[in-house]
């Protein structure tokens, strides 16, 4: 076999769209209306690189061949930019740069033409949700079945407004006191960052179906492993968000058993305590039926350790998070012994050592 080789561009993206299919080309940011599916056959063949006689012998129609490579769908595979735009692939971008785009052509459930009232559309998701009730119930959240003890926090006033100063003293601190944090600011630090998470199952509670489709944190799990704090034994916990209170899971858990699930990253030491944010797929999904929902939660992952960041520097507390969990480590400490939920986001939270905050 003669002549040069050719290979598909990594930065070329097609996904599915209504009624058709829409293609991308994002090193040109050039979006196609329309691609004839000979086009589309020359993409796919060429996904490994081969040459132009064997794509002919193959049934590629040399036409297609020209166009994908006038649009740059199809590139040498001795370009020089190769080695530079196989990093989408080698380092796995591709596939968030996929997830982001083709959430651009999600088919909504209700009308999306004309200009309904929006007393029609509210109408049309109640009694969507209505027909999601008669053929399965709204999943509850889950707490732990059988804690090994149950501690009452203490009672937390109103959520306090947004403190600016907190914000401005935030830094990133990955070495921390071994002073104890005491009871009432751990407690608060849960209770003012999951507020929201209150708000929202209120809402759920006053009967009307509607309010279903409040997704905000509808999947989030609270994990808590006590490293330092006056009143509580060291420890996993389940973070019961409503009832404010700790669901005990496993005592005396050292460090090292939480190093595993972080990819032994051993800034983790000190007194404080680590936080797991763990998702709950069945709650999730329940409202959004597409997998390529998960971007949204995704997003949602990030606001509630922005809660849990600044709640912990309105107290004079630092903190580390990292997304470099270990699901399986993760499911054997918090003892997740179902396929309904993972940790997907870690952080530490305590007292910084001296200088610390000052960037000493």
């Amino acid at each position: 076999m003669t002549g040069p080789y050719l290979t598909t561009s990594p930065f070329f993206f097609v996904t599915p769209a209504e009624r058709r299919w829409k293609a991308v080309e994002l090193s040109q940011n050039e979006g196609f209306k329309h691609l004839a599916r000979e086009v589309f056959d020359a993409a796919a063949f060429f996904l490994d690189p081969k040459s132009r006689q064997e794509a002919e012998l193959s049934g590629i129609m040399p036409e297609a061949i020209d166009a994908a490579l006038e649009n740059r769908i199809l590139i040498p595979a001795d370009d020089p930019s190769l080695p530079n735009m196989r990093l989408w692939e080698d380092r796995r971008w591709s596939r968030v740069a996929y997830l982001a785009f083709s959430q651009q052509n999600l088919r909504y459930l209700e009308p999306t033409e004309g200009d309904p009232l929006i007393h029609d559309l509210i109408e049309f998701r109640r009694s969507s949700i209505s027909d999601y009730l008669d053929v399965s119930a709204y999943p509850p959240r889950h707490l732990v079945k059988a804690p090994l003890a149950i501690i009452e926090l203490p009672p937390q006033p109103r959520r306090p407004d947004a403190d600016l100063d907190a914000l401005m003293r935030r830094r990133s601190v990955r070495s921390f006191s071994s002073e104890p944090v005491d009871l009432e600011t751990f407690t608060r630090v849960l209770s003012e960052a999951t507020h929201y998470v209150r708000v929202a199952d209120a809402s759920k509670r006053s009967g009307d179906p509607f309010f279903l489709l409040n997704s905000f944190y509808t999947w989030l799990e609270i994990y808590v492993v006590v490293q330092g704090v006056e009143g509580l034994r060291r420890g996993a916990y389940q973070y019961d968000m409503n009832g404010n209170r700790l669901l005990a899971i496993d005592w005396d858990i050292p460090d090292d058993h939480i190093l595993t699930c972080i990819q032994h990253q051993n800034w983790i030491g000190g007194a404080g305590f680590c936080v797991f944010i763990s998702v709950d797929w069945l709650r999730y999904l329940w409202v959004y039926r597409h997998a390529r929902a998960y971007v949204n939660l995704v997003i949602q992952l990030g606001e509630i350790g922005q809660e849990l960041l600044q709640a912990a520097y309105r107290y004079g507390l630092a903190g580390w998070p990292t997304p470099a969990v270990h699901e399986s480590n993760c499911a054997k400490l918090l003892q997740l012994d179902d396929r309904r939920r993972d940790a997907m986001y870690f952080m530490k939270l305590g007292p910084a050592k001296t200088g610390i905050l000052n960037g000493d």
